[in-house]
């Protein structure tokens, strides 16, 4: 699976300014709401974070994997993120996250989803995967990284 497939150039950001995760998760639906056929980025966002509400989705190592399924969409997308400043919020291993991977995905066909998650799930459980989308300087650095993490 080929992570790449699933973003675009201007779904990813390096350095990404922003003062906590819902701020962090509104940048990046601007980012993916056109391509992904969303209605409402305002409703996305909120979807998103009402998720994250329900248990928060940072796994540790640094990264939290926001995530919704939403009316509208019919594909997965992604947009991740580094963050200039990390934040602390409260991952089990008590790092503070600076990489946002945000996936959304079609209301009416998890599967999709969880296909993309589990293989993001492999690819976490390696730290250069990760230390090399810290490294990343540039847009195109972070599109690379995915494209170079295929099965």
């Amino acid at each position: 699976m080929d992570l790449q497939n699933y973003t675009r150039e201007n779904a990813v950001v390096p350095h990404l300014k922003c003062a906590d995760l819902e701020e962090a998760v509104t940048a990046l639906v601007e980012r993916l709401k056109d391509q992904a056929g969303v209605r409402s980025g305002e409703h996305l966002v909120a979807e998103v974070m009402r998720r994250e509400q329900e248990g928060s989705t940072a796994v540790g190592g640094g990264l939290v994997v926001p995530h919704a399924r939403c009316r509208g969409v019919e594909e997965v997308h992604i947009a991740v993120a580094t963050l200039q400043d990390p934040l602390d919020l409260g991952a089990d291993d008590g790092k503070p996250v600076d990489i946002v991977i945000l996936l959304i995905g079609p209301e009416r066909d998890p599967r999709q989803m969880l296909r993309v998650l589990a293989r993001l799930a492999k690819l976490v459980k390696d730290r250069a995967f990760l230390d090399r989308l810290r490294a990343a300087e540039t847009s195109e650095d972070l599109l690379a990284v995915f494209g170079d993490a295929t099965d």
